[in-house]
């Protein structure tokens, strides 16, 4: 029988969740007697809480909130910069109460919670692949970080910056496009090099560069097409330079998911990158700001138990 902790982001959905919470728990309860639950007051609280829980001898945790839930409580499956596991049978559920929610979607998570606690209640465990960013630039402190969906450095990420002045209670399904805008108005692509599995070597000048586990970001957008979570490869997408209307044109083909047809895109399956410039780049993971290249971007297979 599962040992169940529940970990509430109050703050997700534009605060919304902390009202609904009450009807969540209900939820819960109905096919969970006993649980334990605990609402996040900071950011990446939520690691820390999971981490401690798992080794308290919890081996179902509950997140409810979107894909920045999803991100920290799945990096408290790892002991502190490590990839040993607090406990290899522990598993993870969510139910979605978060703005974006790329992944989630991407899962085919059910967005009513009342359907989404009975698959958690009624999947198998299924393992899935996470990627982990090794921040190579750090002198010291904590360099390890991991990512259930996508990470990517260059433009993708200055949109992050350019919304992390946003206040999150104020934050839309457009807000990512909008700050697309805002920050084409000074962007220019970067130049980066690139070593691919210790191997090929790709050096250009790249407007984005997205490292995937999940298929989808920044609230729709379809950047790795092919992608899948549980084949033991990340999906390498470089987006070459492009001026900028010819990206504003290109927009639609990412949330069709044709993007791949473009011939200034590359997409490459890889297991391990490393990636570092002499501009200053920055990386984000899963809608957090991230440190500055250079960084090592390494796939870690069948690393956590989902529960679909």
């Amino acid at each position: 029988m599962d040992k169940v902790h529940v970990i509430v982001n109050p703050y997700s959905a534009r605060g919304q969740t902390q009202k609904r919470w009450e009807k969540i728990r209900e939820a819960i309860k109905s096919h969970y007697r006993d649980f334990k639950y605990i609402f996040t007051e900071k950011p990446k609280q939520a690691t820390d809480i999971a981490r401690e829980v798992l080794k308290d001898g919890f081996d179902l945790i509950i997140g409810v909130g979107g894909d920045g839930t999803l991100n920290e409580i799945s990096n408290g499956f790892f002991q502190h910069d490590s990839s040993e596991a607090i406990n290899g049978d522990a598993s993870l559920g969510i139910v979605p109460s978060g703005t974006g929610s790329d992944f989630i979607r991407f899962m085919k998570i059910p967005r009513d919670f009342r359907q989404s606690v009975e698959a958690i209640k009624n999947s198998l465990k299924k393992k899935i692949d996470l990627g982990r960013i090794t921040f190579t630039g750090l002198e010291k402190g904590r360099n390890v970080q991991y990512f259930i969906n996508v990470a990517d450095f260059g433009l993708g990420a200055e949109v992050i910056r350019t919304m992390a002045d946003t206040d999150s209670l104020k934050r839309g399904a457009f807000t990512y496009y909008k700050g697309l805008l805002k920050t084409l108005l000074s962007y220019s692509s970067k130049k980066v090099k690139i070593q691919i599995d210790d191997g090929q070597t790709i050096e250009g000048q790249y407007l984005i560069g997205a490292v995937a586990n999940g298929r989808v970001f920044g609230g729709g957008m379809i950047i790795a097409p092919d992608a899948e979570p549980d084949d033991g490869y990340l999906d390498l997408v470089l987006v070459g330079d492009m001026k900028k209307m010819e990206i504003i044109a290109n927009t639609p083909r990412l949330y069709r998911g044709t993007i791949a047809g473009n011939p200034k895109v590359k997409i490459i399956k890889t297991r391990r990158l490393k990636v570092s410039s002499d501009d200053q780049v920055n990386i984000e993971y899963d809608g957090e700001v991230g440190p500055r290249l250079p960084a090592t971007f390494e796939v870690v297979e069948k690393a956590i138990n989902f529960r679909i």
